[in-house]
């Protein structure tokens, strides 16, 4: 008799996990983390070194908004919730060299998307943003003083059209671009159906950079000195784009970081917290270069990060050499 009573109790508690004992309302188990290849410490000496072998003074940079987007927040941020509504600014820096002139960090989406038009852009990684009438960074560098032909260097750290799309308003500037952003631009998951990138490029100015042999610098694997001066210090950040590219800029008051699509939001360096896959091109590598760049910031600490989407970090440090132009 009891062994009758125990063979029908095992059977109702099957049956009820045949219907599910975890309460409603239970979210699943979190995503298993990337792994991580061992981090690039810095030198002892690095962060001295850093501004020591600057060769000129006198840098400027002025970062100019020349749109925005609105996104839930846990896209470009896990510990954002998917509730919030997010309006990130979309950005083109302008750095100010006294012996190179007027020099691009993105060249950023013309008024017109690019003539791609909404059709085209919707569900891409571009629908969020717009650009309105005369914010474009034509027109804003224009209403600064600075005409298109002034511009004599545009680096684009990633081919995306909201960094490339006015690659070619500049007739007199070199393109400055990754050897593996121009070779094997792999696309996002939400830029598949997005024409060639490289249709916005003018080729004939084309300055690639190959970073397979460059040296490292500090955290990071690999880095070129753009100029020879160590002023401007191009960073490998492969894996938010393909052949994505940063700028460290030694200014008079310290460094600054430009990650472009090496990371998106202050929490993706400082909280290790990933954005949504499908904005990266290699998960594992975005969150390895986002640990480098939070260990450059322990090396440097007069070092400013400014992500691609996220103007916090100018408030909490600013600096007399950096001016944010709305």
């Amino acid at each position: 008799m009891i062994s009758v009573l125990l063979l029908a109790a095992l059977a109702a508690l099957a049956g009820c996990a045949e219907i599910g004992l975890v309460p409603n309302g239970v979210p699943p188990p979190p995503a298993a983390r990337p792994v991580l290849r061992a981090p690039r410490p810095a030198s002892a000496t690095f962060g001295s070194m850093v501004i020591a072998r600057r060769k000129i003074d006198g840098l400027r940079v002025q970062i100019f908004v020349i749109g925005e987007g609105k996104v839930r927040g846990n896209l470009l941020s896990e510990l954002k919730s998917p509730e919030r509504r997010m309006t990130p600014p979309l950005m083109a820096v302008l750095i100010r060299h006294p012996k190179e002139g007027a020099i691009l960090f993105g060249a950023g989406l013309p008024e017109d998307l690019g003539g791609l038009g909404a059709r085209r852009l919707r569900g891409s990684a571009l629908s969020p943003f717009t650009v309105p009438p005369g914010r474009d960074i034509v027109s804003r560098l224009e209403a600064g003083g600075i005409k298109p032909e002034d511009v004599k260097t545009v680096i684009l750290p990633d081919l995306a059209p909201e960094w490339a799309g006015r690659a070619g308003s500049f007739p007199n500037a070199a393109i400055v671009l990754s050897s593996q952003a121009w070779v094997a631009p792999k696309r996002r998951a939400l830029e598949r159906d997005m024409p060639d990138p490289r249709a916005f490029i003018p080729e004939e100015r084309l300055q690639i950079k190959d970073f397979s042999a460059a040296a490292p610098y500090g955290t990071f694997d690999h880095g070129i000195d753009l100029f020879g001066d160590g002023t401007i210090i191009l960073i490998d950040l492969d894996g938010g784009a393909a052949g994505g590219m940063g700028a460290w800029v030694n200014l008079d008051s310290g460094s600054l970081l430009l990650t472009g699509p090496g990371a998106f939001v202050y929490d993706n360096i400082f909280d290790a917290a990933l954005p949504d896959k499908k904005f990266v091109v290699d998960i594992s590598s975005f969150m390895w270069n986002a640990r480098a760049m939070k260990l450059a910031s322990e090396a440097a600490p007069r070092l400013v990060i400014l992500p691609a989407h996220d103007l916090s970090t100018l408030k909490l440090s600013p600096r007399p050499d950096i001016s944010l132009v709305p």
